[in-house]
């Protein structure tokens, strides 16, 4: 039976999941910002021991690979490489915002244009947008970066939009004057949506280049004093591992 560990730090949320052909076994994430390099590698110890796994017995690691934070980003595919890469399993790439409309589908409402939304920075969001045909999704377009005015203008009120970008989003005039309340869902990214889209690509041999997979970012990188803090945090993960 496979087994997939899914790794998410693509947002402010840490999370980790472990599945199987079936169903997810179990998931571990904590909604706090900022603690994806100390608290990543103690997650996944702690969940496959609470699961009577050890890392032998996976089959495969899903990664969200963005775009989302750049140093979370980083810091969830370093930790997916290593653990890949040690332990000879196949690597698997999951973009954030397919997770993010694969999590929609659980609301009746979304069942037209579901468009996943992060926050990137100032006025400016991340987002693409997919259809549900054939009771799978299917993407309409590209992932993108965008003021949120942009955004709204390219929508009809019916789409539904979902992510931890709804926060800021919806404060636009543009938005809240056109998409009613029930078309905006504040869905947090989860380590199990990507362990369920890593199953199906498993089982299409779907697999991610251990050397030259890296983060979608859209975006250049912009150093702030947060960040610059971390510039190392993707080699201190590596050698917990």
């Amino acid at each position: 039976m496979r087994r997939i560990l899914a790794i998410e730090t693509a947002t402010k949320v840490c999370s980790v999941a472990v599945a199987d052909e079936k169903e997810v076994l179990g998931e571990v994430s904590l909604f706090i910002p900022q603690v994806h390099v100390e608290r990543l590698v103690i997650m996944i110890n702690n969940l496959l021991e609470s699961l009577r796994l050890a890392y032998h017995d996976l089959d495969a690691v899903a990664v969200s690979t963005g775009p989302g934070s750049f140093t979370g980003l980083r810091i969830g595919l370093s930790a997916a490489k290593g653990i890949a890469f040690g332990q000879h399993k196949k690597l698997i790439s999951v973009p954030t915002l397919e997770a993010l409309a694969h999590h929609a589908l659980i609301y009746s409402d979304c069942e037209k244009i579901i468009v996943p939304i992060l926050h990137a920075r100032a006025n400016e969001f991340y987002y693409s947008s997919f259809s549900l045909e054939d009771s799978r999704l299917k993407m309409r377009a590209d992932v993108k970066v965008a003021e949120a005015g942009q955004i709204a203008d390219e929508f009809s009120a019916d789409a539904c939009f979902v992510g931890e970008g709804i926060v800021e989003f919806s404060k636009h005039e543009n938005v809240n004057g056109k998409f009613a309340i029930n078309r905006m869902k504040n869905i947090p990214a989860s380590a199990k949506e990507i362990a369920m889209i890593a199953i199906e690509k498993f089982e299409r041999g779907e697999f991610a280049d251990l050397r030259t997979t890296v983060p979608t970012y859209i975006k250049d990188f912009v150093a702030v004093p947060k960040e610059m803090g971390k510039r190392n945090s993707s080699r201190k993960l590596l050698e917990k591992i």
